[in-house]
């Protein structure tokens, strides 16, 4: 019983978020994944409720799980690839960035890091598609509750200074060595129409998410016998979606995407929670110093890269949005470079990086393990 305000917490500050900031000043200053962050770290920081680590783990794996099938679910993966070359090839740059920057600093600090290839492999699914990704990849390899959260810390810290610096100026510097955007002026300046709400079809999305997860966990008991292989069931589900995502009645499902937004805020308000700072700033030195590291590389190298190949500064500044944060904050980007039009192209971007982060986490991992084990 002592439990249940943080239950609420956790479950209905992101239905108020969604509800009554969208589209506000406020909502567009800081936009509601950053909030949600920050409601679960101020509550954890002040002691606000009696607070549960188990149920704070629990929602946060569960509330992932459901929303993965649910973000891709209205991913138009061929239509991005076919007509979006410049934000394709730099989202591939911002790809290859991440990992080479979380591949190079695993070198670095493969004496100073316990099984440095797991935090190189959750950063890498961050920087590629979000937070989202950093927690699959990290349940997929095993990794112990506090490196998780200690090198979640350090990501919401060098994200954070990050964000400022997109928010405020980075816009103008970029375009002192970037080309500008070319608008194309037979399309307005547009941003997406409020739609009333399609309740049946938001229920019969979480409801195919459900059965997706269903059918992760039965295939993880038939070739496994139980849920041990985490790598597995993260693999499989993302799959399962991405599959199913191309099929156009479960594409087009209204709200496919909001239900999951919604589970991603309660994720982000878990995860904030478990957010532990001062364990940080006591322990984890290194863990800071090899995330910043591959942070600000991954921007610079994905910066260069950009300036070579000529790729203009807003899609240079949407497609790290969508890389390093996912579609949640390219709306808030978007409004500050003044430019609309490249809104759907940084959203499907992000919901691509959801798609692909997993599978490089992973496989970055495997790999760096296999070279620094030895």
């Amino acid at each position: 019983m002592i439990y249940i305000p943080q239950i609420l917490i956790i479950c209905f500050v992101p239905w108020i978020l969604n509800k009554y900031l969208k589209g506000s000043k406020v909502g567009n200053l800081l936009s509601p994944v950053v909030l949600a962050y920050v409601v679960g770290i101020l509550t954890s920081m002040f002691s606000l409720v009696p607070l549960s680590e188990a149920i704070n783990k629990n929602f946060s794996e569960i509330s992932i799980m459901i929303a993965i099938p649910l973000l891709l679910f209205s991913a138009e993966i061929k239509a991005w690839f076919k007509h979006a070359g410049p934000t394709v090839l730099s989202f591939i740059f911002a790809i290859i960035a991440a990992m080479l920057s979380t591949g190079f600093f695993a070198f670095i600090f493969n004496d100073k890091l316990d099984e440095v290839w797991h935090q190189s492999g959750m950063l890498t699914g961050v920087f590629t598609g979000g937070t989202a990704n950093m927690q699959a990849v990290g349940l997929a390899l095993g990794v112990s509750e506090e490196t998780f959260v200690i090198l979640n810390a350090a990501e919401i810290l060098w994200g954070g200074l990050y964000l400022l610096f997109i928010t405020s100026f980075a816009h103008k510097l970029f375009g002192t060595f970037l080309p500008d955007y070319k608008y194309d002026e037979s399309k307005s300046n547009e941003t997406f129409a409020s739609v009333a709400v399609n309740h049946k079809a938001r229920a019969i999305a979480v409801l195919l998410s459900l059965a997706v997860v269903g059918i992760t966990v039965g295939l993880a008991f038939l070739f496994f016998g139980g849920l041990s292989n985490t790598t597995f069931i993260i693999l499989v589900l993302t799959s399962l979606s991405v599959g199913a995502s191309f099929y156009k009645p479960i594409r087009t499902l209204e709200g496919s995407f909001e239900a999951g937004d919604y589970m991603l805020l309660v994720f982000c308000v878990a995860i904030g929670m478990r957010s532990d700072f001062a364990e940080l700033i006591n322990t984890g030195g290194n863990v800071i110093l090899f995330t910043g590291g591959c942070f600000i590389f991954t921007v610079l190298i994905h910066l260069g890269l950009s300036r070579i190949f000529k790729i203009d500064r807003d899609t240079t500044l949407i497609t790290s949005t969508a890389a390093l944060y996912g579609p949640a904050f390219i709306g808030q980007i978007a409004s500050v470079m003044k430019n609309r039009q490249i809104v759907f192209a940084g959203m499907a971007t992000g919901l691509v990086g959801y798609a692909v982060g997993n599978y490089l986490g992973i496989s970055l991992s495997y790999l760096l393990e296999s070279w620094l084990s030895n």
